[in-house]
């Protein structure tokens, strides 16, 4: 996700799943706010006091909930 934003990828209809299409074929997408959870789930299974922290000091939600 991260480099996707830093690339200059459009993120506005969430996050892409390659390899995996709906029933009408189309790439699979997570909703920004699912990419995050996704991402601290990630964290979480490698170390989790690192997941902690970084939930603790990510803005996303706070700029998801914000955004224009």
């Amino acid at each position: 996700m991260r480099n996707r934003a830093a690339h200059h990828e459009p993120l506005i209809d969430g996050v892409p799943l390659p390899g995996q299409t709906d029933r009408r074929g189309r790439t699979r997408r997570l909703t920004l706010p699912d990419a995050h959870t996704e991402v601290l789930r990630l964290v979480e299974y490698i170390d989790q006091d690192v997941a902690i922290w970084l939930g603790r000091i990510s803005r996303i939600p706070e700029l998801l909930r914000t955004r224009p």
